[in-house]
């Protein structure tokens, strides 16, 4: 589902300071460098889980990690902190679109990385490239104790065998509520069938499968179809709504803040950032009609050097207070449920942390059929007529 197209901008500015819990605090506490396993597992805080001992000592003898992350993304301590817990040297490269993700281990399947964070969409091209690694459970038991039945239940990612489902969120979209008061929210139908002194003032993301997956959503059909009927529907739906978008952005920053844009399509996570730093009054909605579910998911790619310091890293991840130190950075929600605690008050308080789970279960997952084929090809040229 979700680029990071904020992830420039948030590094420009200094997200990390958004962070208000200290990683210090519960299952997060940095301790020195072990020199024993004793030493590791009498330094965690109740509640989180060691590694067994064969992959604590074989991860201290590796030594090294390699990540292959998005740019300023997660706050810097995650990295600092693990580093100064085990005595492992992190080894970072970046990408910046899940398509240069995937075009990576494409063109080299062995790429030596020892982690990477795929959403949902390229998870499942990994998948289908045969570049991931199988999950050793055994080596990662917060997960085992933390992870949520939903999750475990994922068409893409049965039994979490194949990676961890770590953030979470639907797309949706933004309101500034000093100019829209509509009877129709939070009704998809205030973004695709927008008032008429609305014209000119919506933003849609920039993303094909996000757009015409939500007008698909709204129109009754899953996000996912690849059914021609559907689609032309969804088509004339978004010509209909073209006169009133300002612009097709994933990074509306400037169109928010100058108050060029009312409504605004975009990730529920994000939103967040938006309310928060930007415009306090941008408002997120939860669409009526639902929408779509998609994660980051932590994997370990096929060509793994340190098999054991990724495990141990994925572990250390799914310590509460890691994924909430996390959450509170970047808005996205943590699928450890034990996390929440540590969330800022006023974040516990935003929409995309208070997502019913009945809503998520009727929610759509990606598909291999949006992806590939039919209903690739039919997608493409709606998009590209579209943006013409």
């Amino acid at each position: 589902m979700k680029s990071k197209s904020l992830l420039k901008l948030l590094g420009a500015i200094g997200l990390a300071v958004l962070i208000v819990i200290p990683l210090t605090v519960g299952c997060a506490a940095p301790a020195p460098v072990p020199a024993a396993y004793e030493e590791y597992v009498a330094g965690l805080p109740e509640g989180c889980e060691p590694v067994p001992q064969e992959c604590f000592e074989q991860a201290i003898e590796e030594g090294e990690l390699c990540l292959f992350d998005w740019c300023e993304w997660w706050p810097e301590e995650v990295y600092k902190n693990f580093e100064e817990e085990f005595g492992i040297k992190l080894t970072r490269d970046y990408f910046d679109s899940e398509d240069e993700l995937v075009a990576k281990f494409r063109l080299h399947p062995e790429a030596p990385f020892d982690y990477a964070l795929p959403d949902t969409g390229a998870f499942v091209r990994m998948k289908e490239l045969g570049v991931l690694s199988e999950l050793n459970h055994d080596w990662i038991p917060n997960v085992n104790k933390f992870y949520p039945e939903y999750a475990k239940e994922v068409w893409y990612n049965p039994d979490y065998k194949w990676g961890v489902n770590y953030e979470t969120g639907i797309t949706a979209y933004m309101y500034n509520t000093k100019y829209v008061d509509d009877p129709r929210l939070p009704s998809w139908s205030v973004l695709f069938e927008p008032a008429e002194e609305y014209k000119g003032k919506v933003s849609m993301l920039n993303e094909m499968n996000e757009v015409i997956g939500c007008a698909l959503r709204y129109l009754g059909y899953s996000f996912t179809s690849d059914d021609e009927e559907e689609l032309m529907e969804a088509k004339e739906l978004l010509l209909k709504q073209k006169p009133h978008v300002v612009a097709y952005d994933s990074a509306p920053r400037r169109l928010c803040v100058n108050e060029e844009a009312w409504i605004v399509h975009h990730y529920a996570g994000d939103t967040w950032f938006y309310h928060s730093e930007l415009v306090e009054s941008l408002m997120m909605v939860i669409p009526t009609e639902g929408s779509l579910l998609a994660e980051d998911i932590l994997v370990i790619p096929k060509g793994v050097r340190h098999p054991a310091a990724a495990h141990l890293w994925i572990n250390y991840l799914y310590r509460p207070n890691v994924g909430a130190a996390v959450t509170n950075t970047v808005g996205w929600c943590n699928t450890n449920p034990e996390a929440f605690q540590f969330f800022s008050e006023e974040l516990k308080k935003w929409p995309s942390m208070n997502i019913p789970e009945e809503y998520l279960a009727n929610c759509d997952h990606v598909e291999a059929r949006m992806l590939t084929g039919k209903g690739l090809e039919l997608r493409s040229a709606i998009w590209e007529e579209l943006k013409m």
